[in-house]
């Protein structure tokens, strides 16, 4: 968490520093990334680092940290938007995030940190925000179309759903890999696609 002295900087000094962090991260992996090239992209001296971070670590926490953030904000947003449904406002969410995740302006992030497997540090969060997101979700889905009694399965169907994401854009990096490209509208269709069995069923 970043110390009170980074939350008082003016928004312009904030923003460059944001934008140095976001430049350093999207372009190495956590082990290979450096401080000193983060104040360097800020304009800052070493010392003002550690008047705003403890280390390396709690300054990429913080980057990851508001990231989720604003996926979490749309995707309860959606879910407000479409009167608590929760599929349909996950199809919405899981096509929008893709093309962010692939295409957005964080797309160079997203794939240092799959290739690197830095989504390993984010288990230093913790479970807390992923908890608080689920909880937010069961409170304003309208559960009287779901087959769920507890807040239990609700949970387990939310992670169903984010593993679906998570495989469909891990699919994508790996055919990228592999020299056999997919498009974002290709991934966005399986997705989809995954998602509809999970809602329907796949029997006919």
């Amino acid at each position: 968490m970043p110390k009170d002295t980074f939350f008082n900087l003016i928004p312009e000094k904030k923003a460059r520093l944001f934008a140095a962090i976001s430049h350093e991260f999207s372009r190495k992996s956590f082990d290979d990334s450096a401080i000193s090239e983060i104040i360097e992209f800020a304009g800052i001296p070493r010392g003002s680092f550690y008047q705003y971070f403890n280390d390396k670590l709690d300054c990429y926490l913080y980057f990851v940290g508001q990231i989720q953030n604003e996926q979490n904000e749309l995707y309860l947003a959606l879910l407000e938007k479409n009167e608590g449904d929760l599929f349909e406002a996950s199809k919405q969410f899981f096509k929008e995030t893709i093309k962010d995740v692939l295409e957005g302006d964080h797309s160079d992030f997203y794939r240092t940190m799959i290739e690197a497997h830095d989504f390993r540090l984010q288990k230093v969060l913790g479970h807390g925000s992923m908890h608080q997101l689920i909880q937010t979700l069961y409170a304003q889905t309208d559960l009287t179309h779901l087959h769920i009694e507890s807040f239990e399965e609700f949970r387990d169907l939310v992670s169903l759903m984010l593993n679906i994401f998570f495989k469909s854009v891990g699919g994508y990096f790996h055919h990228h890999q592999e020299k056999d490209p997919l498009s974002v509208t290709a991934v966005q269709k399986s997705c989809l696609k995954m998602l509809s069995w999970l809602q329907y069923g796949v029997t006919k």
